[in-house]
């Protein structure tokens, strides 16, 4: 494991799982989110966003990258080694969603991107994700089956399960 892409609805707890991966590992870290959005209002293109993906994995051996954006999932599937996907409960998605709106700018966000602006479009998006979107990913999963980690947590404490056993995994090969 050593290529990990980790994706899921806005909200599911993506960034902080990153978190917890990167100190465990210890491997560079890409963030759609920081990446992909100037602004509320600004974005990269699809193709320059493709370019920084593949720049960035091409420039370490190790890395993770974390964001959903389904324009470049498959590009980054074939990247990586190791697929987690957070298929957390919609409900819990929408309230981190707003939680998130509420807290100061966030490590994983760009800079001019200001999280308190929370859309009704951004909240149908997460509510309609798991019949819009996610079915596209499993998709792209079973393409991949044979040939990737797919790891797949439904719950916060898979999360923290998953996240103990990386710890162990780490400590054993110290």
């Amino acid at each position: 494991m050593s290529k990990i892409i980790v994706i899921g609805c806005p909200g599911s707890g993506k960034s902080t799982l990153t978190a917890k991966m990167e100190n465990i590992l210890n491997y560079p870290v890409m963030h759609l989110d920081k990446v992909y959005h100037i602004d509320n209002n600004t974005r990269i293109s699809t193709e320059q966003l493709i370019q920084k993906v593949d720049q960035f994995a091409n420039a370490y051996n190790d890395w993770i990258i974390d964001g959903n954006y389904i324009t470049t999932m498959e590009q980054r599937i074939v990247l990586a080694d190791t697929i987690v996907l957070l298929d957390i409960d919609t409900q819990t998605c929408v309230e981190n969603a707003i939680a998130r709106s509420k807290k100061q700018r966030q490590p994983d966000m760009a800079v001019g991107f200001d999280v308190s602006q929370i859309s009704q479009e951004f909240l149908d998006y997460i509510a309609k994700f798991k019949q819009s979107t996610l079915p596209k990913i499993l998709n792209l999963f079973e393409k991949y089956k044979n040939s990737k980690n797919i790891i797949i947590l439904k719950t916060y404490d898979e999360i923290e399960q998953y996240v103990a056993g990386l710890k162990s995994q780490k400590e054993v090969s110290e």
